[in-house]
C-alpha cells in the first residue's frame, strides 16, 4: 500500500517536470507570434503611411487562428492620419497572455499581456 501510495505521488511529480518546459515552450512561442505579427504590421504600414483597417483585420486573423480571442486583441499605432515619407510610425498589439503554469516558482507574477512593439519610418509617396 505504502509503495502505490508513493509511485502515485512520484508520478504527478515527474508529470509536472515534464509538462513544465513545454508550457513554457508554448507560451514562448506565443509571444514569438506576437511579435511575429507586429513586424509584418508595421512593415506594411510603412509603404501605406498608417495602418488601414485592412491590415488590422488580416493580423487579428492570423492571431486569431492561432487561438487568441479577436475581441481581446488590441491593435494601436501612434497616428490615425497618413504620415508623409521620413515620419515615424509606432505600431503595438497587446493580447492577453494565456496562463499556463500551474505553480510559480518565484514571488514575482507573471505578466499579464503578451506585448509587441514596432516601429519604422514611413515610405508613404503621393
Amino acid at each position: 500500500m505504502k509503495a502505490t501510495v508513493l509511485r502515485a505521488l512520484f508520478m504527478w511529480l515527474v508529470l509536472f517536470i515534464i509538462l513544465q518546459p513545454i508550457f513554457t515552450y508554448i507560451d514562448y512561442l506565443l509571444d514569438l507570434q506576437i511579435k511575429a505579427n507586429t513586424s509584418y504590421l508595421t512593415q506594411k504600414a510603412a509603404t501605406e503611411g498608417m495602418v488601414t483597417a485592412a491590415m488590422r483585420n488580416e493580423v487579428t486573423s492570423n492571431l486569431k487562428a492561432i487561438g487568441f480571442s479577436e475581441d481581446s486583441i488590441e491593435i494601436t499605432s501612434s497616428t490615425e492620419i497618413i504620415q508623409e515619407r521620413k515620419k515615424r510610425l509606432d505600431v503595438y498589439i497587446k493580447a492577453p497572455r494565456v496562463h499556463l503554469f500551474p505553480y510559480n516558482f518565484s514571488t514575482v507574477s507573471q505578466p499579464v499581456n503578451y506585448y509587441g512593439h514596432g516601429s519604422i519610418m514611413s515610405e508613404y509617396l503621393d
